[in-house]
């Protein structure tokens, strides 16, 4: 194509593709990191097929298409993918995409697999999926059964009537369906934008946590107050609330409380979530949001230190922010601010 060749000498990936997925241009440098001899073998092919193995358009939150994603709103996007070489080789790459006035669309490409902290993220971002993937469906799964046991218990109320026995069995399934819908609500696709109800995402999700925390001894305090809605994903701001929940509790000695508040400062609500563990050292409050940081005096080494820095990155996306004030021996608070509709 005319006007390309200044990527021809490109370090990164360039490719332009039609709005029927079709590749119009690509540089050496793709049709070399693909296997391929040049780029005269990939122009003219499906982009799906060259750098995925597909036979349809790459679709999903693990491959969402960038063609798709610009159609959507009509502005430039980032997306990471996992791309696959002639010989199957594969590896993860960062997806710059940019709409041009013909409804074709140009990518630049670059192969994060040097770039730790992207990769690991990516790493996290396809495991978080799949899990949620699995959660999804064995969540239907227990819902099918219950539902059977909810309708037999319908049943036996109409020929026996009311009995106690009757009427716990029936509150044992409400509270289980009560449990899948809110753990349905944790696994829902990320992209999703949506009204999302503060005050309720806060209460499920402290809900949700109880046993958590009163198997270690903590207790949970709250003052939850209705404050509004943001638009957002539903899932990733309550990923942050139990992320930060989970945190406290984790630092809090056996008798100690977890403080959960929220409230409205203008046209923001707040999230607050304090504890009364040890605090965190002055020199590591500027490290705690950077990935793999795992701060020196954290009981759980069993993570990779990435929970904060998704925290901090789902709140950018969404228009919100995070603070944290922390005393050595007198505990941390972490105050969420997000923007209301």
């Amino acid at each position: 194509m005319e006007g390309f060749h200044i990527f021809d000498a490109f370090e990164e990936e360039v490719v332009v593709i039609s709005k029927d997925y079709k590749i119009l241009y690509a540089n050496e440098k793709y049709a070399k990191d693909m296997g391929y001899s040049s780029k005269e073998e990939v122009i003219g092919k499906e982009c799906f097929r060259i750098s995925h193995y597909r036979d349809e358009p790459c679709d999903g939150e693990c491959h969402p298409c960038p063609l798709k994603e610009i159609e959507k709103t009509g502005k430039a996007v980032n997306v990471i993918h996992t791309h696959y070489t002639h010989d199957k080789d594969e590896f993860p790459v960062e997806i710059c995409a940019y709409p041009l006035k013909n409804g074709s669309v140009l990518q630049i490409i670059r192969n994060i697999k040097n770039d730790k902290e992207k990769y690991y993220l990516f790493s996290l971002s396809q495991r978080l999926s799949s899990i949620s993937y699995l959660a999804l469906g064995v969540a239907h799964q227990i819902n099918t059964p219950l539902n059977i046991i909810y309708t037999c218990v319908q049943i036996l109320e109409k020929e026996y009537g009311e009995k106690e026995e009757i009427e716990r069995i029936k509150e044992a399934v409400c509270t289980c369906k009560d449990y899948i819908s809110k753990l349905l609500l944790m696994v829902r696709n990320s992209k999703e934008r949506s009204l999302v109800d503060i005050r309720k995402a806060v209460e499920d999700c402290v809900e949700l946590l109880s046993i958590y925390a009163e198997d270690r001894g903590v207790i949970i305090e709250k003052n939850v107050q209705e404050c509004g809605f943001v638009l957002g994903s539903e899932a990733d701001l309550r990923h942050v609330i139990t992320n930060l929940l989970v945190n406290a509790i984790d630092v809090s000695d056996t008798g100690k409380k977890v403080y959960v508040k929220t409230s409205v400062n203008g046209s923001y609500a707040m999230i607050e979530v304090q504890d009364e563990g040890p605090g965190i050292h002055p020199e590591e409050l500027s490290k705690i949001f950077l990935p793999f940081y795992q701060g020196k005096a954290r009981k759980n080494k069993d993570g990779c230190g990435l929970g904060l820095a998704i925290v901090n990155s789902v709140l950018k996306d969404m228009g919100g922010s995070v603070h944290v004030d922390s005393q050595l021996g007198r505990g941390s608070t972490f105050v969420v601010k997000l923007p209301l509709l």
